[in-house]
């Protein structure tokens, strides 16, 4: 299990008033460039900001997808998770049952990785019933998808990582991936086992989804109350 600690805070976060700033314990996953193993990253920028020009300190700790999610929900220390894509079903205060999001602090572009030498292709959902397709446990990917994998229309395998799943393709053991455009772009950037498919992969043309990245706050006073510290200190 990865698992690291980072005490984040902005320049604002070393005067005098840090004394009396509130600490925002929050879980995360490894997805560079959004996180690092570290918890450094682009998104930890961006919600570390938000939360600095709110007077708040983050401590963000860093542990694979689905505990970080459990964690965030029950367990009160810590106050949210992040980032996340919206998911309806997830939203307490849309008649969902898990937490209450932020407001949007970034993009993530999502589509398909495949083979260049292969027959993938698509434009309409129904595109991809003949395919199998790659996808990662607990992740959102896009609703009319998502509904599709939960009827049967769609055929998925579902890996423990993007990294795994962009082995698989370049294996020829799916036809395509669901990633984030610039994760795909990092790894065969960044990880040499990767990086050697890079001239057999590509991110196809016709984007999934565009989805905002979120924090998803702990359905209580407390996570609410972090929450709209957040969104006024995205609006500084």
């Amino acid at each position: 299990m990865l698992k690291s600690t980072c005490f984040l805070a902005a320049a604002a976060a070393l005067t005098a008033a840090v004394a009396q700033a509130e600490t925002v314990q929050l879980t995360t996953l490894e997805w560079p460039p959004y996180v690092n193993a570290d918890a450094s990253g682009t998104s930890t920028e961006a919600v570390s900001a938000a939360f600095a020009a709110a007077g708040d300190e983050v401590v963000a700790e860093v542990l694979p997808w689905n505990r970080a999610v459990n964690l965030a929900a029950k367990d009160p220390a810590w106050l949210g998770v992040y980032p996340e894509y919206y998911d309806a079903s997830a939203d307490a205060e849309n008649g969902g049952d898990r937490c209450i999001y932020s407001a949007s602090f970034g993009t993530s572009p999502v589509g398909f990785i495949y083979r260049k030498d292969s027959a993938f292709d698509w434009s309409a959902h129904e595109d991809l019933a003949k395919y199998k397709i790659g996808v990662v446990q607990g992740y959102v990917n896009e609703t009319r998808f998502d509904a599709m994998v939960a009827d049967g229309s769609l055929k998925v395998d579902a890996g423990p990582t993007d990294a795994s799943n962009v082995e698989k393709v370049a294996a020829g053991r799916m036809d395509a991936a669901v990633i984030d455009r610039n994760v795909f772009e990092h790894m065969l950037a960044s990880e040499p086992r990767l990086a050697k498919h890079a001239d057999a992969l590509t991110f196809h043309e016709a984007p999934l989804a565009t989805h905002d990245l979120l924090v998803c706050f702990e359905n209580s006073d407390n996570g609410r109350a972090a929450r709209d510290r957040f969104n006024s200190g995205l609006g500084s």
